[in-house]
Formats: C-alpha cells, sequence, structure tokens
C-alpha cells in the first residue's frame, strides 16, 4: 500500500502483517546498517553478490558472519515502526494498492500486525505531542548554540545542525531512526542546546530555495547589449567588417 503525502511511502504487507516500510522521511533497515556501523561497507557488499545466488540477503549477511539474525530482525522491526512514524507525523493525502512495487530487501520475518502497528504508532504521535519543544521533522531547520553541556550523543547531533539540515537529514546522516532523533532534538531544543533557524530559506525537505532575481527581464527591444552595435535588418554593420 503506498500512501502519498510529506513524507509519504510504502506499505509492504504479507498474510495481513507489514513486513517492510519504505518512506523518504526515515532511514529504511539498509541505512540504519550501515551508517550506523553494524555492518562494514565491504560486507555489504559481498552479501548483496550472495545473495543473488542464495535468493535471500538476510541469509547472505549471516553466512558471512557479520550480524546475527535476531539483530537482522530487530532492526527490521524497529525501521517498520520508525517509517510508519515518518509517513504519519505531517500530512497523508491518499492511500492507495500498488502491486507492482518491488519486495524489501530485508523484511521482517513474521512482520507488525496492522492493528498493533497503529496503536505503537499512535502512542509515538501523544508522545511527540507532549515533548518541551515542539519540532517538525521536514521542515525545521536546527543550528548549534551552547555545546558545554552537551553529552557525547547530543555532540553527534550538535556536530551536524549547522542550520541546514531538519530531523529528518539528521536522522539519515547519523544512520538513526527518525522517531528517536526528534524527540532528542527537541529536548535539546528545550535545553538551549538547539534552536530552529530562521525559515527564511527553508523548504519542504530542509533544502535551501533559489534566491528571487534581483532584476526581472526586461522586454525584449528596450535593452540591448551596451558592448554590441545594433544590427537592423537589411543592414550592414558599419566599421565592423561583417555584412
Amino acid at each position: 500500500m503506498r500512501v502519498a503525502g510529506n513524507a509519504g511511502g510504502l506499505f509492504h504487507l504479507h498474510d495481513g502483517a507489514v513486513v517492510g516500510v519504505d518512506s523518504p522521511g526515515s532511514p529504511g533497515i539498509e541505512t540504519l546498517l550501515r551508517r550506523s556501523g553494524r555492518i562494514k561497507e565491504n560486507d555489504w557488499i559481498a552479501a548483496l553478490v550472495s545473495s543473488v545466488k542464495m535468493r535471500s540477503l538476510h541469509a547472505a549477511l549471516v553466512g558471512r558472519g557479520v550480524i546475527g539474525s535476531a539483530e537482522i530482525q530487530r532492526c527490521a522491526a524497529g525501521a517498520i515502526r520508525d517509517g510508519t512514524f515518518a509517513v504519519v507525523v505531517d500530512e497523508i493525502e491518499r492511500c492507495f494498492l500498488d502491486e507492482s512495487a518491488d519486495r524489501p530487501l530485508l523484511p521482517a520475518r513474521n512482520g507488525i500486525s496492522v492493528d498493533l502497528l497503529l496503536s505503537e504508532t499512535t502512542g509515538l504521535l501523544k508522545g511527540v505531542a507532549g515533548l518541551p519543544r515542539a519540532v517538525s521533522p521536514y521542515r525545521d531547520r536546527l543550528v548549534a548554540t551552547d555545546k558545554k553541556a552537551a553529552t557525547e550523543e547530543q555532540w553527534e547531533i550538535m556536530a551536524l545542525a549547522t542550520g541546514r539540515r531538519t530531523a529528518r537529514d539528521l536522522a539519515f546522516s547519523l544512520g538513526r531512526g527518525l522517531h528517536p532523533v526528534t524527540v532528542e532534538v527537541s529536548r535539546m531544543l528545550g535545553t538551549g542546546l538547539l534552536e530552529i533557524a530562521a525559515p527564511a530559506t527553508s523548504s519542504r525537505w530542509g533544502l535551501t530555495r533559489l534566491r528571487p532575481r534581483k532584476a526581472a527581464v526586461q522586454d525584449v527591444g528596450t535593452a540591448q547589449p551596451s558592448s554590441l552595435p545594433l544590427r537592423q535588418p537589411g543592414q550592414a554593420l558599419s566599421n565592423s567588417g561583417i555584412a
């Protein structure tokens, strides 16, 4: 099932359970495993190659001994919960079935029931609503302020909070879930470690908009380049040697 909105996402369903969620609003299991350092880049690439013959990336990773099956399942379930939060935390426009979508690379084998997922996500949304400072994970750009009292985990966030990144951007950069990063950012805003940057140049995804042109384009015929002479139809350009 595909959900259109901000950020939107794709829910992979199997036998009535959600086995995967892909959303541009939150890091998927691949990002969580690789950027967090759980799996090294060369091991991931080698496992992808092996998975073609084994027909299972899960089995290829476990077979290389780089990660256990139980940890993969925990990460897969965590990515489902975080992806669902990312889909519903902002705007939802419409939902529709998409039977052409590819299966997820690392699905949660047992999946999570729809009712349980809805209940858990409702709890996450209520928790975010009660945070010390309201923050939009997709719109509010963050800038670090006082770094003296920051913990090691907060330092990682503050090092990336340059005024151009949102909570969503931080989550992808750190290889952490959108929900825990949003919660930590709210707490840091409440203690003064972070501030929300001026919204003048922020966009839907926290990217800088192009500045408007200072001068509008002038009408053709009223403004000509001063360095070139004006040629009239049927006339040669004088003193130019060009007919």
